[in-house]
């Protein structure tokens, strides 16, 4: 089975988790499949947090079930860890089932080869996301995580260094700090918050650019982390802040921990330091009246915010909101479409403002035109900026003039290149 084909389901963590499992793969040997047609085998990374998702992980094992040529096919991860019984039944063609502390076993079965090392092979350009813990502790009421990937484990400083130098002689510009709960880093370890502390350290790195933190918890966002974020040139001026909620009550069942209060402040600080906020919401949590529906959406609306996700509440069995009283399906989309209808209202009226302003764009995608993306949004999750150009090199940095929109998108033009070579 030297030919191996990854898919990869689900968040920015897992994709991680993909790029290291080929990476060993392709240091053992194994030949790299685009195609799983034409693969050995097919290795599924799958996603397991919410319904929808383990939906989408059925969906894809019944398309490859049907390839014509039949890949052995190997399911992996977190949709593994939580129904595994359920699927093995569903699906008994499938070669193998493993869960995500089953990886070594996985590889073991595709490859007899034991010089293996660890490797990661990375499939994005520019930027490269760095996982810097597992696991989360905060256990909200909604939340499976916590029974998918356990309790908080950090990953030592000296580790983290040592793949972001790595990345960095690797080519990418920028470091994308992502975990479960980012800001919570370093409790279990170091029996404190170490966010800002490893951020100074790993700014300090020759070759990075940019370093950029999503999925910060408001109750565990300190002070001195958002000082960090305005104050060092190396950190993007942004902040992916999921709030969920700002009625009390609604925080309270969902154990998020943190009071409405206590969120506006934090908001208000982000944006007195002119920090992008991106923030993530739930529409038709279990119980939630019209009136409490009514105070998010206010909230929302006037507190400038620069990005907004919105999810409707999906009940997740085994989660302590299961146990609520859910609203009827009809009142969620409601609610939902409401959201989101402010949602493309906020994007609008952000992506509107920036026409005839430049910024620095790191270049990363081209597919007939470039793609890139400025400080002020994170790839993948907000809007890209669109360049038509003949000469620019993927990974590189260029001052960019917004000229329009397309659609959720930007237009630019190229200015000139950054003087800057550290920039470069």
């Amino acid at each position: 089975m030297n030919k191996i084909n990854l898919i990869s389901l689900g968040c920015a963590k897992n994709l991680v988790d993909s790029e290291k499992l080929i990476g060993i793969l392709a240091q053992a040997g194994c030949a790299l499949e685009t195609s799983p047609a034409h693969a050995d085998a097919v290795i599924l990374n799958t996603c397991g947090f919410i319904l929808p998702a383990l939906e989408e992980t059925e969906k894809e094992i019944r398309r490859l079930l049907k390839l014509s040529s039949r890949p052995r096919i190997y399911v992996f991860g977190c949709a593994v860890n939580r129904t595994a019984a359920k699927l093995k039944k569903k699906f008994p063609r499938v070669h193998g089932w493993f869960k995500i502390s089953e990886r070594e076993k996985l590889i073991r079965t595709i490859t007899p080869n034991e010089n293996r090392t660890e490797a990661r092979l990375i499939t994005t350009a520019g930027y490269a996301y760095l996982k810097i813990a597992e696991g989360c502790s905060n256990h909200c009421a909604y939340c499976t995580i916590p029974f998918i990937r356990g309790e908080l484990k950090s990953r030592a400083m000296k580790e983290l260094m040592a793949e972001a130098a790595e990345l960095a002689n690797l080519g990418t510009r920028e470091v994308i700090l992502i975990a479960q709960d980012t800001t919570a880093y370093g409790v279990d370890l170091y029996r404190r918050p170490m966010l800002a502390e490893l951020v100074r350290e790993l700014s300090r790195i020759r070759g990075i650019s940019w370093l950029r933190v999503l999925y910060a918890h408001p109750r565990s966002l300190s002070e001195e982390m958002i000082a960090e974020i305005a104050e060092n040139p190396k950190v993007c001026k942004y902040i992916d802040l999921p709030i969920q909620h700002i009625n009390g009550r609604i925080l309270r069942l969902m154990n998020r921990r943190v009071g409405p209060n206590r969120i506006d402040e934090i908001i208000q600080e982000i944006k007195r330091r002119k920090i992008t906020l991106r923030t993530t919401v739930i529409a038709g949590f279990p119980t939630e009246t019209e009136a409490e529906h009514e105070e998010l959406v206010d909230f929302v609306r006037h507190r400038d915010i620069d990005w907004l996700g919105v999810f409707p509440y999906c009940r997740e069995p085994g989660t302590v909101a299961a146990r609520l009283k859910p609203l009827p399906p009809p009142v969620v989309q409601k609610r939902y479409e409401t959201l989101l209808q402010l949602q493309r209202s906020i994007l609008r009226d952000k992506n509107q403002t920036r026409i005839g302003r430049s910024y620095r764009v790191l270049i990363n995608d081209r597919n007939g035109y470039f793609t890139g993306h400025a400080e002020f949004a994170a790839p993948e999750v907000d809007s890209r900026i669109i360049i038509s150009h003949n000469k620019l090199t993927i990974g590189k940095f260029y001052l960019a003039r917004i000229s329009g929109r397309k659609g959720r998108d930007l237009i630019a033009e190229v200015a000139e290149r950054p003087r800057n070579r550290k920039n470069a």
